[in-house]
């Protein structure tokens, strides 16, 4: 089975009309706009704030029929501090799905104009009675809360309302209700609560990179392979060396670092490797980053709370995400990662009575943190 690659694009004209965006940052695009997911469901474990959404990622599959929309929905602490300890207390995992046939959705057919195919595309679209909730103005959870004064502007908690208040609509309110001249600079003031917004484009991964098809390898070297390791972990180290100064680091690399170099250098701007199938019981392992800290099954990775299935690796989030998050890499505590595991239900099973088509539930999955070494962690930068 070959895995998906996803890569970051900047925003297009197609992200403001499709209803299920594979995007990072941003607002979150709900899959139910009825139903936006309340703060106190993603709120970091250290802070207590309100966690900023990571990614979104479309992932439908054909069973069961509840799950023929699927979003999986990753959130993550903006505060660095936080992401010093365990992962579950900063991030978190949920899926949301829907039926084919759902009150939030209608068919509509494309019209192509004359001479277009007779199998016109099928586009869904929102049936003209859904009427969106309202959603926090600060980043897009569900806006339970008003402002006293004005009433019209909505927030997911008492720590947004008054970033939103400092940010400018002190000044604004009452009149927020009118287009203002300075709302641009009022919202620009409150992204760094947000991660940057990119699309996400997919893509089979390459069985081969660049480099594999210039460079064909000698069949008759029989250390060619073994050899190929040592080289690129040389070619990393002296990389490193140049460039920082390092000239007493001492490089122990792993096999399972080895096995990503190698891997990520087939396509190396992948943000994402997806590596379920639908309608296929084979799924691709993770990508490890190192041989220690690896997730057990069904211990670290415990079983689906509502069916009890063992949890099936889903997807990973790789460390060149890191790069459209625009964090500050010289902070001793800014976020980061070797990678993210996402395990997720095999079944798509949903919460007791709420398997109905018209209704809409956010399930909790597990996501695991693997980090690199300091030294590794150079080395990836180095040579990724």
């Amino acid at each position: 089975m070959s895995t998906t690659l996803g890569y970051a694009e900047p925003v297009d004209e197609e992200l403001v009309d499709d209803p299920f965006p594979s995007k990072i940052g941003g607002k979150p695009r709900w899959l139910d706009p009825t139903c936006p997911l309340a703060a106190d469901q993603v709120l970091c474990g250290e802070c207590t704030k309100p966690m900023a959404m990571l990614l979104q990622l479309s992932a439908p599959e054909d069973e069961p029929a509840e799950a023929f929309h699927r979003m999986i929905y990753v959130f993550a602490c903006r505060n660095g501090t936080c992401h010093t300890t365990d992962a579950k207390r900063c991030m978190r995992v949920l899926r949301a799905q829907l039926a084919e046939k759902n009150a939030i959705y209608r068919e509509r057919v494309c019209d192509h104009g004359a001479g277009a195919d007779d199998n016109d595309d099928i586009e869904w679209v929102l049936a003209e009675h859904v009427k969106a909730a309202p959603l926090c103005a600060v980043c897009g959870l569900l806006g339970n809360k008003a402002c006293s004064r004005c009433h019209t502007r909505r927030y997911c908690s008492r720590s947004h309302q008054m970033e939103d208040w400092n940010a400018g609509h002190d000044v604004k309110c009452p009149s927020d209700m009118l287009p203002e001249k300075g709302s641009l600079d009022h919202e620009s003031r409150l992204w760094h609560l947000l991660y940057p917004e990119c699309v996400i484009v997919s893509e089979d991964e390459p069985s081969r990179g660049k480099d594999d098809e210039d460079d064909e390898i000698d069949d008759e070297d029989e250390g060619a392979s073994a050899s190929s390791g040592v080289e690129l972990e040389n070619a990393a180290e002296v990389s490193v060396r140049e460039g920082e100064g390092l000239e007493d680091l001492e490089v122990d690399v792993d096999d399972a670092f080895m096995a990503f170099q190698q891997r990520v250098q087939r396509s190396p701007d992948q943000i994402i490797r997806y590596a379920r199938s639908p309608g296929s019981s084979e799924v691709d392992e993770p990508l490890f980053v190192s041989n220690t800290d690896q997730p057990e099954i069904d211990t670290d990775i415990p079983r689906c709370e509502h069916c009890g299935a063992t949890r099936q690796f889903e997807f990973q989030i790789m460390p060149q995400m890191l790069n459209h998050l625009l964090l500050d890499t010289a902070d001793p505590v800014s976020i980061d990662w070797g990678t993210l595991l996402v395990y997720s239900c095999p079944r798509n099973c949903a919460v007791g009575g709420q398997s109905r088509a018209d209704s809409l539930v956010y399930i909790p999955e597990i996501i695991w943190r693997q980090n690199f070494s300091s030294q590794r962690a150079r080395l990836r930068d180095a040579s990724i």
